[in-house]
């Protein structure tokens, strides 16, 4: 975990865990040459408490001679305006402020003093979410630069230790509080489970110990296949549903939460409940369908992919309209997009998607342009009856991020012309046309 030459950031509460933790790494820092410098995070939580805390914290650093550094967070705030519980909260922020000092001092590790009995509990904690062999597989000893030199140490041990060293240390009275699912997993579930097993603690710690090796080859299998169904584009994955759905189902879930790790950037809060919504919808969800990621992210099934991207941020639709003359233009800043009207007696159309050909003799008054509303129809050319613009845009493969800016050409209240897409067969030129308007769509540079 620590090599010669390291600088290592050492959290440290002021609780048992982590008291014997940095006591016990200033024992051996000089017989295996590395340096350490301690970091304490005042959650803003428990009031005086906390400021208690602190200051033990600070002491025992200067008692055993190591840098302290201070970092004051609001978990409260940061809980609401995030709509996360306070302990997901109180975790972000605390790793947060970790790494922010590791950075500033360029320190090689960040240790915490996570024991076995962590271990267990996060492993219970995982099952009764909800989880697979990573979830069994606990908390990693090593993850990054974050490392836990007491994961395989029982808290039962560090107690000793604290007492056989006469190490003050402070306890967290909220540690009690079965408000918090840890802490009724920590103080109801595991007696329970105990009494059955005594050995619970070691049998879970192996249990992590197992499924962190087998989790590892079935990882590198999920990368191996995610490269081999997956496009990646800049920001974002697409999974190519044909070539995805051709997979043991044993590594389909494997490959979707790589896909959303790949984007997002880490494999953290990528719940079961989230991968099983987005194998749902890579093997039987609809065109178009959506479902929400961590990390605001957000898959979309297209015609033939499921892609991970991020979340558009949402933009006022224009809701204006815009009279063309016959002839004239018209700018549409908004859309990005000019359009001109001009007479014409041709009848044949024109080749590109962006100019249409319209019979005169149709058109009253004013053309109009404007963007989708709620309840449009038309009647695209070669068909008998009208269809919902909706279902046309789905039909005509319409991403749904650009569907609120596809302008529409109207007569009176009749759609014309969906710009780039069909002409309306009511007004489309035959032979028998002996005049026409064209008009053309450019976009803006």
């Amino acid at each position: 975990m620590i090599a010669a030459g390291d600088l290592v950031v050492v959290a440290v509460s002021g609780g048992p865990d982590s008291t014997a933790l940095l006591h016990a790494l200033v024992q051996i820092k000089g017989r295996h040459r590395f340096r350490l410098r301690v970091a304490h995070v005042h959650h803003g939580i428990r009031g005086a408490d906390a400021d208690t805390d602190a200051r033990a914290a600070a002491a025992f650093a200067r008692k055993v001679d190591v840098p302290f550094s201070q970092h004051q967070a609001d978990v409260p705030a940061y809980a609401e305006s995030h709509g996360l519980s306070m302990e997901t909260a109180a975790r972000e922020i605390r790793y947060r402020l970790l790494e922010s000092t590791a950075n500033r001092f360029g320190a090689n590790r960040i240790a915490t003093g996570h024991t076995a009995n962590d271990q267990a509990e996060t492993i219970l904690l995982n099952l009764l979410r909800g989880t697979g062999p990573r979830g069994l597989a606990g908390i990693p000893p090593v993850r990054g630069r974050i490392i836990r030199p007491l994961i395989g140490v029982t808290r039962e041990a560090v107690q000793h230790y604290c007492d056989s060293q006469q190490l003050s240390y402070r306890i967290d009275a909220s540690n009690r509080d079965v408000a918090f699912a840890r802490n009724r997993v920590r103080h109801e579930l595991m007696p329970v489970l105990e009494r059955i097993q005594p050995a619970l603690v070691s049998t879970l710690s192996r249990l992590a110990e197992i499924m962190r090796a087998e989790d590892d080859l079935l990882s590198e299998q999920a990368d191996n296949a995610l490269r081999g169904v997956a496009s990646q584009r800049p920001g974002e994955v697409g999974i190519l549903l044909s070539l995805f759905g051709a997979l043991p189902s044993a590594l389909q879930r494997r490959v979707i939460r790589a896909a959303i790790a790949k984007v997002k950037g880490d494999e953290l809060d990528i719940e079961l409940e989230r991968v099983d919504t987005l194998l749902h919808l890579a093997l039987e969800g609809r065109t178009g369908a959506l479902a929400e990621l961590p990390g605001g992210l957000r898959a979309e099934r297209t015609y033939g992919e499921v892609v991970i991207a991020a979340a558009p941020v949402e933009k006022a639709v224009s809701t204006r309209e815009w009279t063309l003359p016959i002839p004239g233009r018209v700018l549409l800043r908004e859309l990005g997009l000019e359009i001109a009207a001009s007479r014409s007696r041709a009848k044949r159309p024109p080749p590109s998607p962006m100019a249409a050909l319209l019979n005169a003799a149709k058109i009253e008054g004013p053309l109009r342009v404007r963007t989708r509303r709620r309840g449009d129809r038309f009647r695209p050319i070669g068909m008998k009856g009208t269809v919902k613009l909706q279902d046309f845009f789905v039909n005509a493969k319409v991403p749904r991020a650009q569907r609120d800016s596809v302008p529409l050409v109207l007569s009176g209240d009749e759609i014309v012309w969906v710009v780039g897409y069909r002409v309306s067969e009511g007004f489309k030129v035959t032979d028998k046309t002996r005049r026409s308007i064209r008009i053309e769509a450019t976009r803006l540079t």
